[in-house]
């Protein structure tokens, strides 16, 4: 079974030397995860939702990690450019959706990451930068 994004990003905090984690990550690689790490670190992609968690039901679904892979294209509709004609409640409630149908580590994932972090230590913009030049826009 294909690990979820945050079980990857998870298992990849626990490595302990950096080579290492880096392989981790170019073994695990997908466009959501690469999606996951730019919304986290890049500078340029700004989030368009309030600040905080929003009131969302935890999924109670069992294996959805795949959710987030296969949702990840939508994550436009939550930053600045990607849809400026969607209205900032309809955003809001597409985003709460969006938690709802994710796995609940991907969801807690995702909410760090429109805070701009990630919950996760030894996960960085400098190691991201090692692992996969370029998918930062800005130099870190």
């Amino acid at each position: 079974m294909k690990l979820g994004v945050a079980e990857t990003l998870e298992q990849a905090s626990k490595i302990k030397k950096d080579q290492e984690r880096i392989a981790w990550l170019q073994h695990h690689n997908s466009v959501a995860l690469e999606t996951v790490l730019r919304g986290a670190f890049d500078p340029g992609i700004v989030w368009q939702l309030p600040e905080g968690d929003p009131p969302y039901k935890p999924n109670v679904l069992v294996d959805q990690q795949n959710v987030l892979y296969n949702e990840c294209r939508k994550l436009y509709l939550f930053v600045e450019g990607g849809n400026p004609n969607l209205k900032q409640k309809r955003r809001e409630s597409l985003f709460i959706a969006l938690l709802e149908t994710l796995d609940p580590m991907d969801a807690k994932l995702l909410l760090s990451v429109k805070s701009k972090k990630l919950p996760y230590k030894n996960i960085t913009p400098e190691l991201i930068n090692k692992a996969f030049p370029g998918i930062l826009t800005s130099n870190v």
